[in-house]
């Protein structure tokens, strides 16, 4: 395993007619790749010290390492759709997804969804903003309607909306019974119950954020490899929402995913054993 923070300073170089990879002197032939926070912008962000990657450099380590997993036998995560994409395809596969507006207009998104209450979020924030001092103009909100209403164009922080212009998520609120937090890992699920008092709390009061491993409901565990089948994927993290009725209710899927916080949280770890024997399996039956 190479650490993101490892990457700049590892002498690598991959040969294009033989596919080999020589790492620091070590030459091998990639049978297993899992490339997480790969892109340019990820790689960006995550430098540490911060600016110590220049928009090139990241990327060119991007697009080696993308070339380094399409060299092996078997690439993770698999084939993905990134992004509030995921929700039209999960609708029109016949998974209940929550009413979504794309929008750098609050107001106009939330007259747009309809909805007395809404969410207004900025999706995978902490993976492009590493500095949580500048998490509060980010951070996820729960709002009425008529307060979205009287939200300049833009947002505002008091609504703990971006105020910069950028286009941000407004999604109606869907009431529920339980939030769960499910990992497909090569066809095997695992899944934990998320309670917390607020949307932002894993950000900004982790301690408050109660979660609980559990069985994965028939339902959720239907939608979850429906959409895994859909769109090529071996690993997963999907937040879904389970309604009174036991309904599954799609967010998003993460195809980076983290599982240790969920882990230690629960003190349960599941996750890591079977994303370890996914990798040996995989290994074996790419080098057998």
């Amino acid at each position: 395993m190479i650490r993101q923070d490892e990457i700049p300073s590892t002498p690598m170089a991959l040969d294009l007619d033989t596919g080999l990879l020589d790492v620091a002197g070590r030459r091998v032939r990639p049978a297993v790749v899992w490339v997480r926070h790969g892109s340019a912008c990820a790689l960006l962000a995550q430098a540490r010290p911060a600016g110590s990657v220049t928009p090139l450099q990241a990327e060119s380590w991007s697009g080696f390492l993308r070339q380094v997993a399409s060299a092996a036998s078997v690439a993770l995560p698999g084939g993905s759709l990134v992004g509030p994409g995921q929700l039209v395809d999960a609708r029109g596969l016949g998974v209940r997804t929550p009413r979504t507006v794309l929008t750098n207009d609050v107001p106009a998104g939330a007259r747009r969804v309809g909805a007395p209450v809404l969410v207004v979020k900025t999706p995978d924030f902490r993976l492009f903003e590493p500095e949580p001092r500048n998490w509060p103009g980010c951070l996820p909100a729960v709002v009425g309607s008529e307060r979205a209403a009287r939200i300049p164009a833009g947002g505002v922080p008091a609504a703990r909306v971006s105020a910069d212009g950028r286009p941000v998520v407004v999604q109606e609120y869907v009431a529920h019974a339980r939030e769960l937090r499910v990992y497909q890992v090569d066809g095997g699920i695992c899944a934990f119950q998320v309670d917390k008092p607020d949307p932002s709390s894993p950000m900004t009061d982790p301690d408050s954020v109660k979660v609980t491993r559990v069985d994965c409901p028939g339902p959720v565990a239907e939608a979850v490899r429906t959409l895994c089948a859909a769109w090529g994927l071996r690993y997963g993290a999907f937040d879904l929402l389970v309604s009174d009725t036991g309904e599954p209710v799609f967010l998003e899927a993460n195809p980076d995913g983290d599982w240790l916080w969920f882990e230690r949280k629960a003190g349960w770890h599941g996750v890591s054993f079977m994303a370890a024997v996914m990798v040996r399996e995989l290994f074996v039956r790419s080098t057998s």
